[in-house]
């Protein structure tokens, strides 16, 4: 178990991680082609994927979260470390949040997507990258996602709702056990591509882009009564209304 845990806190120092940063920073370039004059903040352990996107004028601020494990992933000097529910920043600061190995079992999302929503201007756009619930930690053992909270579309459609946020786009990416995707760059293209025409929806990795929307917040749970229970109540107890006339009884 510890020595998983090594290899887990080490994996973006090895070949393999690299390559994994370089695949889903293509991805990030996907959904952001042009960050010229733009402030980042990439929350949690995306300080990695912060030098693929953006050029030499965009602005780029790595937090990781006090008492997470991304705080060892080799990120002394690319990060600050912050209290993930109260974010030392000012309101409405960043362009862009890049959100990665964040969420975890014992964290509560809604939260920390409210405390990022905060720091995220009215106009700007956050980017969550998060295992599948479709066996996606399985498929990324020996990498720091194999301890991230997973995700179904749905489940994050909620998640994000309720802070307040509304997801946009969608990506996918990791098709194969990331020992095989992340061997080299040119491989992970080719097997991603591959998993999309052949298997949509099958990727180890979601990413979804979300933008501020004050007004989409819902609960997490919501239970719908049956329509014919709502036709059978009656306005008081005791009374029964006739229909058509008007009356009770």
């Amino acid at each position: 178990m510890q020595e998983a845990m090594v290899r887990e806190e080490s994996f973006y120092r090895t070949p393999a991680g690299k390559v994994c940063v370089d695949l889903l920073g293509e991805r990030m370039r996907w959904f952001w082609p042009d960050l010229k004059n733009q402030s980042v903040l990439g929350l949690g352990g995306a300080a990695p994927y912060l030098t693929r996107i953006g050029d030499h004028t965009t602005v780029r601020v790595g937090a990781c979260f006090a008492g997470n494990p991304a705080e060892a992933l080799g990120l002394s000097g690319q990060c600050c470390v912050v209290d993930p529910d109260n974010l030392p920043f000012e309101g409405q600061q960043f362009d862009r949040i890049v959100l990665a190995h964040g969420l975890q079992t014992r964290t509560n999302p809604v939260q920390i997507l409210r405390a990022a929503a905060r720091v995220l201007r009215d106009d700007g756009r956050l980017l969550m990258v998060v295992p599948s619930r479709l066996g996606g930690r399985a498929r990324l053992r020996r990498t720091p996602f194999a301890r991230d909270m997973p995700f179904t579309r749905h489940t994050l459609r909620q998640t994000l709702a309720a802070a307040m946020l509304r997801a946009e786009r969608w990506d996918e990416a990791v098709f194969l056990p990331a020992s095989h995707a992340c061997r080299t760059l040119r491989r992970g293209r080719r097997m991603d591509i591959a998993g999309k025409v052949l298997c949509p929806g099958g990727g180890s990795l979601i990413l979804v882009e979300a933008v501020p929307e004050m007004y989409s917040a819902l609960p997490l749970s919501v239970c719908h009564k049956k329509g014919w229970f709502m036709r059978m109540r009656v306005s008081a107890t005791g009374m029964a209304r006739i229909p058509g006339a008007g009356k009770t009884l």
